[in-house]
């Protein structure tokens, strides 16, 4: 990936037949999502994939998730969302996995 930018924490979810939920977290997954996601979908090449980010709070930035989509020239669309609405479709393990390096305790921009 050209730098170093640390490790992406990647969490997924079977959430029905064909059909997957994927969240990233941390440094790598943030800075070089265009190179993740096609290496994630291809993973599961039968099912549909969504991909999703978590920015653990740190003293710098509070956190914050948001919803990844691949467009057709390779770029990602990120698009912020409330943790507590993919908590509702992933149910508490969405916050009882969090990256190990987030010491928020499941805020996330919620």
């Amino acid at each position: 990936m050209g730098d170093w930018n640390g490790y992406a924490h990647v969490r997924v979810w079977r959430v029905g037949v064909g059909r997957v939920v994927v969240v990233l977290s941390g440094k790598g997954a943030e800075y070089h999502p265009e190179t993740l996601l096609p290496l994630l979908r291809a993973e599961y090449p039968d099912d549909t994939v969504e991909f999703f980010f978590h920015r653990p709070m740190d003293w710098m930035a509070l956190g914050y998730y948001a919803e990844l989509t691949s467009n057709d020239d390779g770029t990602v669309t990120v698009t912020h969302i409330a943790g507590d609405a993919l908590a509702a479709r992933l149910g508490p393990t969405l916050y009882a996995t969090e990256d190990p390096d987030d010491h928020s305790a499941g805020y996330g921009g919620a």
